[in-house]
């Protein structure tokens, strides 16, 4: 895989109205910190953040970061901030690597083939564990472990202790852990038992007289605010992709990002939270 490169420019730590004005320049405010260098405040292109967020190793790709006027480092993304109204990217914190020490991540398992249980027993696949944490070089971090379910028949599971992982790769998740399964599928009755909905009845029917009821002049009005800002098509796909990525556990890998290279670089402490905010 060829080297990512990517430029960043210094900059001030101003109020919030600077951070805004550069987001409206289409410019990301970030910082950078570990190793045995401070914490900086860089600018960045919000576009490559995101095309390395939503590529094949996401959260996980080690990529080289140049900024004007200093010196170049290895570096992951540790965590980044999205508007929650928008869905857009308005803050990246970068972490440096160092590429002879093992650190822990998080590595998605992906499902692979049809489970025997499901299509002879009318079982239900489930998918209870998402996400493996390794320990392994910045170099050896998979960017998925491949998990084969054709064999399993109904009431079986794998487990971690059961997945192969390259040789390269020690597994932190307790092997015990159950990764995915196939259980009986539940009957209607079962479930609005385990609800205490028995007896009950759900007056689904008046719901839907009563939305058919509603005044035509406010769906109009409704429409129209949801019409009033929206982005353009280009950004409104850019932003479904970055939640994409980012769905599913994203926080577990950069703590464990955090917890290795704190180890790895001792006497380096993470910037206080507000002066991220402040950033």
């Amino acid at each position: 895989m060829a080297e990512i490169v990517i430029e960043a420019e210094p900059r001030e730590v101003g109020s919030s109205n600077t951070a805004r004005r550069l987001r409206r320049e289409e410019k990301l405010p970030a910082v950078v910190y570990g190793g045995d260098k401070g914490s900086h405040a860089i600018v960045l292109s919000p576009r490559e953040i995101i095309s390395i967020l939503t590529s094949e190793s996401g959260q996980n790709t080690i990529f080289k970061l140049k900024v004007a006027g200093g010196s170049e480092d290895n570096v992951m993304i540790f965590d980044v901030q999205i508007d929650p109204i928008t869905h857009r990217l308005i803050h990246a914190d970068l972490v440096r690597i160092a590429l002879d020490v093992e650190i822990e991540v998080s590595v998605p398992l992906q499902l692979s083939g049809e489970a025997l249980g499901v299509t002879e027993d009318g079982g239900v696949l489930d998918h209870s564990l998402r996400e493996l944490v390794v320990s392994c070089l910045p170099t050896d971090i998979p960017e998925s472990i491949d998990v084969d379910v054709s064999e399993l028949q109904m009431n079986q599971s794998i487990k971690v202790e059961d997945l192969a992982v390259p040789p390269s790769v020690t597994v932190v998740t307790p092997p015990d852990s159950s990764v995915a399964s196939v259980v009986p599928p539940v009957s209607e009755a079962d479930l609005e038992a385990d609800l205490g909905l028995e007896g009950e009845e759900i007056e689904g029917e008046e719901l839907a007289e009563d939305a058919e009821e509603a005044p035509e002049k406010e769906g109009e009005a409704t429409e129209a605010e949801e019409t009033e800002d929206e982005p353009a098509p280009e950004e409104l796909e850019e932003a479904r992709a970055l939640a994409k990525a980012l769905d599913g556990g994203s926080a577990s890998s950069r703590e464990a990002n955090a917890d290795a290279n704190a180890d790895a670089n001792a006497g380096t402490t993470e910037p206080p939270r507000d002066a991220l905010e402040a950033a």
